[in-house]
């Protein structure tokens, strides 16, 4: 925008006149009206300004007659006449009517002539609303205890980390953990799955496929099929079922059938009891173990605290709504798309995902910027209300220091 706020003083101006119009989502329009002699002040200060800096071939710098600098410079004047009106008399209408300006949207209708000045700025305000209840809720408490069975989980998880793996010998079995290779191919309703989707490859066939016999790492039914199985079996009819939502095209809930032959095997050796404490420079399993407990005890507090603080922010989200700036929400859905972005790059998604589901990413920015937009008045509202201060020196949060009060007050 060519306007701005910054004060241009023209000395003792009165009689101003302003009216406030609401609008909807927290905007109002403030309309100013000058008279005739306020008006003709403001020119009349931007001509002797022109007249004093104007270069002009054949006249010396400030005698240039004001005929002269009137048809030269005219939308010039007029120009630089609506900016100084705006910004002597904006921050004034503001004052006047009370608005408690968030940002200024936009600025239409100005004029400004020998028979007066004015002009209608939108502005983005402050959002009107009850506070909703915050001392009492009801939060949920879940349990931050650590069993005997996820330390031992965790101790074997660490010692597969340290896991080494060697070839297989002949008559082997394969066993969770191992690494196998494996030839594989799969139909459905007697139909090759490439014919069906040749986009499937990676679930339709492979030569020389290595995986891991973990959870998550290829189709379970093949990775279970393969456990037991030595190297040079094969395995058919191998049932499988693709999943409804996620499966490619041609595939969603259907039903398959695989030929598995297991090519070669690499067996997981697991580091001894001795030689893990070693890795590990750990005095003792019952130490390693005492301080894997403690590790996850915190963790779990950890995770415990952010859930209480987030269903804290869910209950205080559905217990008033209210429209905000728009202002405030096109910036905070501009940050979340740049974060977005930055992590994307991280993550290696390419820009074709964002091209394919601008929409959708449109829509979950701007109803997650919604949200952040409302929290904060409300969080400001609650700190007002109970005089909730924070050291910003200190890098102390106010977001967080007010959800801490409506946790601290909340029904246990």
């Amino acid at each position: 925008m060519w306007y701005n706020t910054q004060k241009v003083s023209l000395g003792d101006i009165e009689d101003m006149k302003t009216t406030q119009e609401k609008l909807d989502k927290c905007q109002v329009n403030v309309s100013v009206e000058l008279d005739a002699g306020e008006a003709a002040a403001i020119i009349a200060k931007v001509e002797k300004r022109f007249v004093r800096e104007a270069e002009i071939p054949g006249f010396r710098k400030g005698k240039v007659p004001l005929e002269i600098i009137r048809r030269q410079f005219a939308k010039g004047l007029e120009e630089e006449s609506k900016r100084m009106m705006f910004s002597e008399y904006y921050p004034r209408a503001i004052k006047e009517e009370k608005v408690e300006e968030v940002a200024l949207a936009d600025v239409a209708e100005m004029k400004i002539d020998k028979d007066g000045a004015s002009f209608v700025a939108t502005v983005d305000v402050k959002p009107e609303f009850k506070l909703p209840t915050y001392k009492g809720l009801k939060i949920s408490s879940e349990s931050v205890a650590v069993t005997d069975e996820q330390v031992e989980n965790q101790f074997e998880s660490l010692r597969n980390a340290y896991a080494k793996y060697e070839d297989s010998k002949e008559g082997d079995a394969a066993a969770k953990g191992d690494y196998v290779q494996i030839d594989y191919k799969g139909t459905v309703k007697g139909k090759n799955i490439l014919e069906i989707n040749p986009e499937a490859k990676i679930v339709a066939e492979g030569t020389g496929f290595w995986t891991q016999i973990e959870e998550g790492r290829f189709l379970p039914e093949i990775l279970e099929a393969v456990e037991g199985m030595k190297v040079g079996e094969t395995k058919e009819k191998v049932a499988a079922k693709f999943d409804k939502d996620s499966a490619p095209e041609g595939l969603k809930g259907e039903k398959a059938e695989y030929c598995v032959t297991l090519k070669a095997l690499r067996r997981r050796i697991l580091p001894a009891d001795e030689e893990f404490l070693k890795m590990r420079k750990a005095e003792s399993v019952e130490a390693m173990k005492k301080e894997i407990r403690e590790a996850m005890e915190k963790s779990a507090v950890e995770r415990e605290s952010v859930r209480r603080e987030n269903e804290a922010v869910e209950l205080l989200l559905k217990k008033v709504d209210f429209d905000v700036p728009q202002s405030m929400v096109r910036n905070a859905a501009d940050n979340y798309l740049t974060e977005l972005s930055q992590r994307a790059q991280l993550s290696g998604i390419g820009v074709e995902y964002f091209k394919e589901n601008s929409e959708k990413i449109k829509k979950e920015a701007n109803e997650s910027a919604e949200k952040q937009v409302r929290l904060w008045y409300i969080i400001e509202a609650i700190a007002k209300a109970e005089d909730i201060k924070v050291d910003e020196k200190k890098n102390e949060n106010l977001g967080k220091a007010v959800i801490d009060f409506v946790l601290a007050n909340a029904k246990k």
